[in-house]
């Protein structure tokens, strides 16, 4: 599977290594060789776990084609790091976030669900490939 990533995953890639969500070696030891497994997709054993890997959802309604992956005390302020997926054929990285609140949460899903239909519609900028 390609790993696609997104203007929207590269602006909120930038956006949170700016605010030092997460350090140099927790991106290189851990985050992108988590989303380096999506090249295996579905095989990779770590998508079992739903504590990485889980069924996009709003309002108890699984989001169609959308995945989130989930990483936990991420960064000197231990937050909750997720980045959207879609997988439309091949995976499409989206805009990463601190999950913070419900509401806020719900929000964040809501414009998933919009880049999930640019996706699909071809309306989306393409910034490159992770190989």
């Amino acid at each position: 599977m390609e790993i696609i990533i997104t203007s929207w995953a590269l602006n909120s890639y930038l956006e949170l290594k700016h605010s030092r969500v997460f350090t140099d070696e927790e991106y290189k030891k851990v985050i992108r060789p988590d989303v380096l497994r999506l090249r295996d997709y579905p095989d990779d054993p770590k998508f079992e776990n739903d504590k990485f890997w889980s069924i996009a959802e709003m309002d108890s309604k699984k989001i169609e084609d959308g995945y989130k992956m989930k990483w936990h005390q991420v960064g000197h302020g231990k937050v909750q790091l997720r980045l959207p997926v879609g997988l439309l054929g091949d995976a499409f990285l989206c805009e990463a976030y601190v999950k913070e609140n419900p509401k806020a949460e719900k929000r964040r899903m809501a414009r998933f669900k919009v880049h999930l239909e640019k996706i699909r519609r071809q309306e989306y900028t393409e910034n490159g490939r992770l190989t």
